[in-house]
């Protein structure tokens, strides 16, 4: 065994699966006012959540090592991270576009924006709340900027990520005490923000298939001639992901039947994963075309041989934004220990063990915050949105 190997990953999943296979742990269930969820997608979040995890877990030992925020040498590793974000993006397309093509392009856009509002700000406000406390801590309870540029900080970062995150009290590189996991939620926004505008698209599956097609050769042709600037690159790769879930979501309103059992299914979508992750073919475009695949089976009932639909997976996928957003501050609490960060050199053995150790405290971490913030904030969000339409 190494320090990049990868049985270890699924050793600790293994674990932390069992662990939420207990019955202590039936608090930790799904939300059932919400009647668009897809039990697979439920069980996948929490494994791409974990994907993220691990991808940063190998960059601190890279950090320990060489002095350098870098990927693992092993691909596996830096790979999941990318396409757990890239899942992440196309299960929300997914979600919302799915929702417009049932609706036939009408939604209540003020209940929408008010459960959103409920649903993403108590856990990430809780994330703010533990980098605030963090940097002050590092900076002895000192104010060292004027209190008026401290509160601009503050309100930057109580913004939901819509707003570039500022250093807060000349704390250098503030961002990354959450290892700027924050970044794609400036795409969730911009994805809901853009959701009115071609809401027209989804009044029926035909026009919406048109739409998606003509918008993806476009991002396609554009991307090619404009390579060279890497923003726009970066934009145009998440509004490719974006694109392939609500291509999913349209193709499903054709009842586009995958005429496999799903014990077929799982065992093809189990090899494309691992031809994937074997072959790492280059290109976000092209990976994107493949997961997109994978999903669609995932979203059509495959789940990869009962694991998705398994109580542990549903549990870890229902505290899985809590697991992705918080667990920098666990990473940063537990790597703060001197003798930690000298203990996790000495050996591979050494580092897996603080591993394990980290990935259960995030999810105990975000089973906490579940139950106290994230829960009791979606609720409050469904009520306030009923409450509002019911006024108006």
């Amino acid at each position: 065994m190494t320090y990049f190997s990868i049985w270890p990953f699924f050793i600790i999943m293994a674990l932390l699966l069992l662990v939420l296979s207990l019955p202590i742990f039936r608090v930790i269930k799904p939300n059932t006012q919400n009647t668009h969820r897809v039990q697979t997608i439920d069980g996948l979040r929490g494994f791409l959540a974990y994907g993220v995890v691990f991808s940063h877990g190998q960059n601190f030992h890279t950090l320990l090592a060489t002095g350098q925020w870098a990927g693992s040498p092993n691909p596996f590793y830096n790979m999941f991270g990318t396409v757990a974000v890239r899942l992440f993006f196309m299960i929300t397309a997914y979600l919302f576009w799915s929702r417009l093509l049932a609706s036939h392009g009408k939604m209540n856009w003020q209940s929408f924006y008010i459960k959103r509002l409920f649903r993403i700000a108590p856990v990430y406000w809780c994330a703010c709340l533990g980098v605030f406390t963090i940097v002050m801590i590092e900076t002895h309870w000192t104010l060292r900027v004027p209190w008026t540029e401290f509160a601009k900080q503050i309100g930057s970062w109580l913004a939901l990520g819509i707003l570039p995150l500022p250093d807060i009290n000349n704390h250098m590189m503030s961002f990354m005490i959450l290892l700027g996991v924050v970044w794609t939620l400036q795409y969730e926004w911009l994805f809901y923000g853009l959701l009115p505008l071609v809401a027209w698209f989804a009044q029926n599956k035909e026009r919406a298939l048109i739409f998606i097609i003509c918008a993806i050769i476009f991002i396609l042709i554009s991307a090619y001639f404009l390579q060279s600037y890497p923003i726009i690159r970066q934009v145009w790769g998440v509004l490719f992901m974006f694109l392939m879930g609500m291509l999913c979501a349209t193709l499903q309103q054709y009842a586009f039947i995958i005429p496999f059992n799903s014990m077929i299914q799982s065992f093809f979508v189990s090899a494309m994963i691992m031809a994937i992750f074997i072959l790492a073919p280059n290109g976000i475009y092209v990976s994107s075309i493949l997961f997109a695949v994978i999903f669609f089976f995932i979203i059509s009932g495959c789940s990869l041989f009962g694991l998705l639909t398994s109580s542990a997976s549903q549990r870890m996928g229902e505290v899985s934004y809590g697991v992705y957003l918080l667990q920098g501050i666990v990473f940063y609490w537990v790597y703060s220990v001197p003798f930690v960060r000298h203990y996790v050199l000495q050996g591979s053995i050494e580092f897996w063990g603080i591993m394990t150790l980290i990935c259960t405290l995030i999810l105990f971490f975000a089973m906490i915050v579940h139950i106290i913030l994230e829960k009791p904030g979606v609720k409050i969000g469904y009520r306030l949105s009923v409450l509002l339409s019911a006024r108006k």
